[in-house]
């Protein structure tokens, strides 16, 4: 007898139900430590019992949450290289700051010590793939002439994200359009090809 399509299309709504409210209360409620099974069951209108069916312990749930997709397009292979660092700073504002992905970061900076590993599936899952996008686009510039050859694309992403960082975190501003211009003027006179 095979399964009906029903019982699978539940399975995965609860699944991503789980993982939906997995993330959103890391990110309001502090993080890794203050996540209960609890908070999860509720917000998902998921019982705990298959909470821990799916994910036996906390950590594997957190790690599930933070292994799940979060979207962000690249920028178009044809779209000019200032551009494109103009896009790849207002997608890193939207996904560091305003999904509370950075709340979840500090958070896993603390926990990390505890639970080993944590932070590498954050790493590797949310934020290594979008910097292999970036990567990608800024070397495209160089190859069209655009961007200096000698300009270490990592590099560029490292000073995108450490001033997005430093603005909204360490400084507690806020994002207005005239930062935002800024920030892409200066890295882009950095890095521009004269």
């Amino acid at each position: 007898m095979t399964d009906s399509p029903r019982p699978n299309r539940r399975n995965e709504r609860s699944k991503q139900a789980i993982l939906d409210a997995t993330r959103e209360l890391l990110a309001e409620e502090g993080g890794v430590r203050s996540l209960t099974i609890e908070a999860v069951a509720a917000r998902s209108g998921v019982a705990k019992t298959t909470i821990y069916r799916r994910y036996p312990t906390k950590r594997e749930l957190v790690v599930a949450a933070l292994n799940r997709e979060v979207p962000f397009a690249p920028p178009p292979p044809d779209v000019p290289a200032r551009d494109g660092l103009e896009l790849f700073v207002r997608v890193g504002i939207r996904m560091l700051i305003e999904s509370g992905a950075v709340r979840i970061l500090a958070s896993l900076l603390v926990e990390d010590q505890r639970e080993p590993g944590i932070l590498d599936a954050f790493r590797a899952n949310l934020l290594e793939p979008r910097r292999a996008q970036v990567v990608e686009m800024l070397r495209q510039g160089v190859e069209r002439g655009e961007i200096r050859p000698d300009v270490d694309p990592y590099v560029v992403t490292e000073m995108v994200a450490g001033a997005i960082f430093g603005h909204h975190v360490v400084l507690g501003l806020p994002t207005t359009e005239a930062w935002i211009e800024s920030l892409v003027d200066h890295v882009w006179h950095a890095i521009e090809s004269r």
